[in-house]
């Protein structure tokens, strides 16, 4: 997969002791998911690589202090994924680094989520331009018919690999950057830094086929299936920026975890 971190040694035998640590008794996330988390963390930061050879299940389990079942269903998951291939008698084997991981729930943006992943986010700004809201644009916004806004189309890379095509729509007043800004900065951030608070944000996610300019960026055939996003963000009441981002099927991914030790009682 592009964009990996460069390989600086040869693959070799990981040590859990080296790398992992225990996992702890007060944590109240899934076990499965801190085990598949510390296992992606150490892949994304090079500190494991591709071709590495892992500690046996039996390391892994009386380092991490989890159950076999537990540390199957982790490895089950990174092996779905292709992050890891399993060969009797040889050892677990490192492939590839992990998607970029987003949570859409969450105030975080694809930006952020490329830089806690230990790759370098940057956009490539195709256009940057003012228009005035038809019927079209109306239905994806929220902006009324006739409405001016600056549209904003940036193709956004993890490194090299690339993660999600962004088109946004942006009120006039709320421009308190250059183009130029976008290519290193998050646009979420360049906002907040400015006064314009994203207070409440709606999101629509759904599946698409990719049309022929987004598969060309994205290095894939034309009509891959893809999610895409709708996403409408609000200052105060007031809505200022709307748009939609298209995401990498195999480079980006989205997940969440369902906590049931919540005490809130279901509503």
């Amino acid at each position: 997969m592009a964009g990996q971190s460069e390989v600086t040694r040869p693959p070799r035998r990981i040590h859990f002791d080296e790398v992992f640590r225990a996992i702890p008794a007060t944590s109240r996330a899934p076990r499965y998911v801190q085990v598949i988390d510390q296992l992606e963390n150490a892949i994304r930061r090079g500190i494991v690589i591709p071709g590495d050879t892992l500690p046996t299940e039996q390391q892994f389990c009386e380092g991490f202090g989890v159950a076999r079942s537990t540390l199957r269903r982790a490895m089950d998951d990174l092996e779905q994924r292709r992050i890891v291939s399993r060969v009797q008698g040889s050892g677990t084997r490192v492939e590839q680094s992990p998607a970029i991981g987003y949570r859409p729930e969450t105030s975080h943006t694809i930006f952020q989520a490329i830089a806690l992943s230990h790759r370098q986010p940057r956009s490539v700004v195709t256009e940057f331009e003012p228009v005035i809201a038809d019927d079209q644009v109306a239905a994806l916004t929220g902006f009324p018919v006739g409405t001016p806004l600056l549209r904003i189309v940036r193709e956004r890379y993890a490194n090299d690999t690339p993660i999600a095509g962004l088109e946004t729509y942006l009120l006039p007043e709320a421009l308190c950057f250059e183009r130029r800004d976008l290519t290193t900065n998050s646009l979420d951030a360049l906002l907040h830094e400015n006064g314009w608070t994203m207070d409440r944000v709606e999101y629509d996610i759904s599946a698409q086929s990719l049309g022929q300019e987004l598969a060309e960026f994205m290095r894939l055939p034309a009509g891959t299936p893809v999610l895409q996003e709708v996403r409408r963000g609000f200052h105060g009441e007031r809505l200022f920026s709307a748009g939609r981002n298209t995401y990498h099927p195999v480079n980006h991914r989205l997940y969440g975890v369902v906590d049931h030790h919540d005490p809130s009682p279901p509503g």
